[in-house]
């Protein structure tokens, strides 16, 4: 009885014995080149490789062993006939003699290794015959579009397009990560980078094959995000408007799918942050024939009460706008130092109006009141305050005679000084 062993050994090995049979190199049109497998090289891939699932092809190197009463090994290339060779032993230690080629190409590991089974039965019996794959052929494919360097570049089958396309230097930032092409003899299929990154999704990044020509077409459609949001490039630090604080701010232009909505775009650029003003988020459209509309965006119902009424689908130049969270209070009127202060459970109205240096000589310290969203509060006494509130003191009413006194006061320096000038 005949038993199967495969052992699945991925090792490339150069070509030693004929050095036209495979090229090392293949040079790209920008003056670059990509050797084919080293010796000795472990090629990284995925998983195991299924022996009723590799399909051989020319340049894959085998490892063929026989044991039972005669035991021996070889390794052969299949050719570019898609051939390999039958060996036999001699007289001759050491020594092994070709008999006969068979075709192999286009047969699994365990189909070729049946094959080879029936030819060895012809020459020895009860023998067991492993064919091992110990090294990847390595084809050719076509680079071109948006990425830096196009040209020709040598790949294993084990490779996905994404990791061609990294070989001629990555995408350009004009070029499209969800509308790549790749073209297999009369077939095109559609590759999506961008959801093989963000997603995981292995089908949207398939192997490449021999002769395969891979195409990155320029980005047609894209929209902007900036504001309160994670980002998946670029983002920069920057001082905020009414306090010395720095805050993360994200800006980036994201490829625009057909029938993309919100929700996609905001997981393309990594999301909201916490601190996201929900309620404010709003979106900037240029309408044909007339000027930039401003559409609301109501955040809160979308992504805390999913609810997908609100999940706009986009459009060509849309910009997403996302403030962050109001967490400031204000401090105006008759004190000392008007100024925002971050917000801090902890603190009463009292405290904050201290912190802005007090209040002036003119303040009208029993009137001070809190706006609210719009709404004014005078009943303040025991008022928990909440982040974006502004306290105002308001200014105490002067009697005549002060308002007088005042402007004179103002008017006398300026007045001097004009009289100087004159003489």
């Amino acid at each position: 009885m005949i038993t199967f062993v495969i052992y699945l050994v991925i090792i490339t090995q150069q070509i030693t014995s004929s050095p036209s049979f495979l090229p090392s190199t293949i040079s790209g049109t920008a003056g670059t080149s990509f050797s084919s497998a080293r010796a000795g090289e472990l090629i990284g891939v995925e998983a195991p490789i299924i022996s009723e699932e590799y399909i051989l092809m020319p340049g894959d190197n085998l490892l063929v062993t026989l044991k039972g009463k005669i035991n021996y090994s070889y390794t052969t290339w299949v050719t570019y006939e898609g051939k390999i060779q039958i060996m036999l032993k001699t007289n001759l230690p050491e020594k092994l003699e070709t008999v006969d080629v068979i075709r192999i190409s286009g047969l699994t590991i365990k189909e070729a290794q049946d094959s080879l089974t029936k030819i060895f039965l012809k020459y020895y019996k009860d023998i067991q015959v492993t064919l091992t794959l110990v090294g990847l052929r390595s084809g050719v494919v076509l680079v071109t579009g948006e990425v830096y360097y196009p040209g020709t570049y040598y790949a294993l089958p084990v490779e996905r397009v994404s990791q061609i396309i990294a070989k001629a230097g990555g995408i350009t930032p004009n070029g499209s990560k969800i509308n790549v092409k790749l073209i297999r003899g009369k077939d095109t299929l559609k590759v999506n980078i961008e959801k093989f990154e963000n997603e995981g999704d292995i089908t949207a990044n398939p192997f490449v094959q021999s002769g395969d020509k891979i195409y990155v077409p320029p980005i047609t459609k894209s929209v902007q995000v900036k504001g309160a949001i994670f980002g998946r490039g670029e983002y920069r630090l920057r001082t905020a408007v009414t306090t010395v604080e720095r805050e993360r701010f994200s800006e980036g232009e994201y490829e625009l799918g057909e029938g993309e909505r919100l929700l996609d775009v905001l997981k393309k650029a990594g999301g909201v942050t916490p601190w996201a003003d929900l309620d404010n988020a709003y979106l900037e459209r240029e309408i044909p024939n007339a000027s930039k509309v401003r559409i609301p965006l109501n955040l809160r119902k979308l992504l805390i009460e999913k609810d997908y009424s609100y999940n706009l689908e986009l459009k060509n130049g849309d910009v997403i706008y996302i403030p962050e969270r109001e967490n400031n209070i204000y401090v105006n009127g008759e004190v000392v130092n008007p100024q925002a202060f971050k917000f801090q459970h902890n603190l009463t109205l009292s405290q904050y109006i201290a912190m802005a240096g007090g209040y002036t000589r003119y303040a009208d310290v029993k009137k001070t009141y809190v706006i609210r969203k719009g709404k004014k509060i005078s009943k303040i006494a025991n008022l928990e305050l909440l982040p974006g509130d502004i306290i105002f003191v308001p200014r105490i009413p002067l009697k005549f005679w002060e308002d007088y006194l005042q402007i004179f006061s103002a008017f006398f320096p300026v007045a001097l000084t004009i009289l100087y000038s004159l003489k």
